[in-house]
């Protein structure tokens, strides 16, 4: 399977997970899935596990499964999942070398696909509570969120202007006040929103390149893109009400650009964790990302 077979079939599991979900909000509000070996996945991965029907939260290759104590059951299958692994070229005219990322993939199973021996129950079971505890120790209301947001921008709550934005230039995001809003959880995500857009300014995460391009340009749309997941991260932490936007016009919207440019949203989703992450002041070095790590790395099972 090539770059190209790797995003398309992720983007259709994610525009699949999207239009049964009927909200980018609900595919953030599954807990995180964790590896048999106790890494979160996160990112895009987070995204493609999050509409399977397992109530379990555990997974793992088909070699890391058996090597603690399970065994898949036949006929069971697989999903995939991703990570970008560090690649050395050296170009043999110059001598000179530049760094490469390869998308990579391995397929892993549902702890509920496998049946396991005693150890491997009871180390099942402790990565569940693993993943129980993240939960309680992960969610906060929103005005935490906000208050929490150290090196945020400046906040503008407007009583006369109606639009909401952010102007990267004076780092300043424009919101009207919370009265002018059908409800406070629509006045949260709008401003986690435009929290998204100031996420990625030079003096924070320096991904400064999609807010300066034409409205409806490809630059513009991936930053919304970037901006509108965040959103949908943090009022899942928050546990705000569902958002008007995430209807069937919004969702088959969404669905056409993304088929259109299938490596949108594998690069926009870890951008938006990135970016929650940066917001909630949680760590999200490249070494906690388990979408960026190479010891997962196991030949393709099916």
């Amino acid at each position: 399977m090539n770059n190209s077979q790797i995003y398309a079939a992720i983007t259709e599991k994610i525009i699949a997970n999207l239009e049964t979900a009927g909200s980018w909000m609900k595919l953030w509000q599954i807990p995180s899935p964790v590896s048999m070996n106790g890494h979160y996945y996160r990112g895009i991965n987070r995204l493609v596990l999050s509409s399977d029907p397992y109530k379990s939260r555990v997974y793992g290759t088909f070699q890391q499964i058996r090597s603690n104590g399970g065994q898949v059951r036949k006929g069971e299958k697989s999903t995939i999942v991703v990570f970008w692994k560090n690649s050395i070229e050296k170009d043999e005219a110059t001598g000179l070398t530049r760094k490469m990322f390869l998308l990579k993939f391995y397929h892993v199973f549902n702890s509920e696909q496998a049946d396991f021996d005693e150890p491997g129950t009871k180390k099942v079971a402790d990565l569940q509570k693993l993943v129980d505890e993240k939960i309680n120790s992960d969610h906060q209301e929103a005005e935490a969120i906000i208050e929490g947001f150290t090196n945020g921008p400046d906040i503008h709550y407007s009583d006369k202007d109606d639009r909401a934005y952010y102007a990267p230039m004076a780092d300043l995001i424009s919101i009207p006040d919370k009265k002018y809003f059908t409800n406070s959880s629509a006045f949260y995500r709008t401003l986690f929103h435009e929290f998204g857009h100031a996420s990625g300014h030079p003096k924070r995460l320096n991904r400064f390149d999609g807010m300066s391009n034409s409205f409806g340009d490809i630059p513009y749309s991936k930053e919304e893109l970037v901006a509108e997941l965040c959103s949908s991260f943090l009022a899942g932490i928050a546990h705000l009400d569902m958002d008007i936007r995430n209807s069937a016009a919004y969702i088959r919207g969404w669905s056409s650009a993304l088929r259109d440019n299938q490596k949108w949203i594998t690069w926009a989703a870890a951008r938006a964790e990135k970016a929650a992450d940066h917001i909630l002041g949680i760590d999200s070095s490249p070494e906690a990302k388990e979408e960026e790590r190479s010891t997962e790395e196991v030949p393709a099972l099916a």
